[in-house]
């Protein structure tokens, strides 16, 4: 069982955010069977965006909640409470065909984490410059978030690090053999801007390739990284759990 295999390998808690509304139900249904491990996210994700992308987004608000009952009593309702808003992002690799859908659905999500409170968690592909210029319109409302996935370069993680409250989500790429993020992190990534990703079920780290990813291989990933840090396991968790604690507002 994942989240069995997940506690056993240390994991102690797993967020899992939402691509489109069917997922995000699906999540909110999913996350009471582990209270105080699972925490749900909802968002439309930009791979998600069509044509129908207006109503997606008018149900998915409507199952939001205000921050403020997040803080308050997550750990003592049955009900989950959502931590997040995501997945969001932009992402033109395979097509721009709904370009502007996807421009206009993100921004309208960002207005949501500026109205709620609740931190963003975004997906970027080929459009940083692009998502840059929409959260520079709100950089001084936005209660931070986490860049998801982050594989950019040196000039790019200072870019995104200009968004305070942000932090780069950091997962199983960092491990591959062509990967330049082990260089690229310790040069201008401090530990108190980055939190760990599985990316579940995709981007398995080595030694993992090829597998079904899931969140017990974070593992891998937390050897990789303190390695290229110069500093011990426990202590690069250290910084990445109290990071999450941070931009999520949850204790775990």
């Amino acid at each position: 069982m994942v989240v069995q295999r997940a506690k056993e390998s240390g994991c102690t808690a797993i967020f899992l955010p939402a691509i489109d509304l069917t997922s995000s139900q699906r999540i909110l249904k999913l996350c009471p069977q582990y209270p105080g491990y699972l925490y749900p996210m909802v968002g439309l994700h930009p791979e998600e965006v069509r044509a129908d992308w207006r109503e997606q987004l008018a149900t998915i608000k409507d199952i939001l909640v205000p921050r403020e009952s997040v803080l308050s009593s997550f750990s003592s309702l049955p009900s989950p409470r959502i931590i997040g808003i995501g997945e969001v992002g932009l992402d033109f690799y395979w097509s721009r065909e709904f370009e502007q859908e996807q421009l206009e659905a993100f921004e309208e999500q960002v207005r949501w984490s500026v109205e709620t409170r609740l931190p963003l968690m975004i997906h970027c592909r080929k459009a940083q410059n692009e998502m840059v210029t929409i959260l520079r319109r709100y950089a001084r409302e936005l209660p931070g978030g986490v860049f998801h996935c982050f594989t950019g370069n040196e000039q790019e993680a200072r870019q995104l690090l200009e968004f305070d409250g942000f932090v780069l989500g950091i997962g199983g790429v960092s491990t591959f053999k062509s990967s330049h993020l082990p260089d690229v992190l310790p040069a201008c990534v401090p530990l108190d801007r980055l939190v760990l990703e599985t990316d579940a079920p995709y981007m398995a780290p080595v030694p993992m390739r090829g597998q079904r990813n899931e969140p017990a291989f974070i593992r891998h990933v937390i050897t990789r990284l303190a390695t290229a840090y110069g500093t011990t396991e426990e202590e690069l968790c250290a910084h990445t759990n109290e990071n999450v604690r941070k931009v999520f507002g949850i204790e775990f």
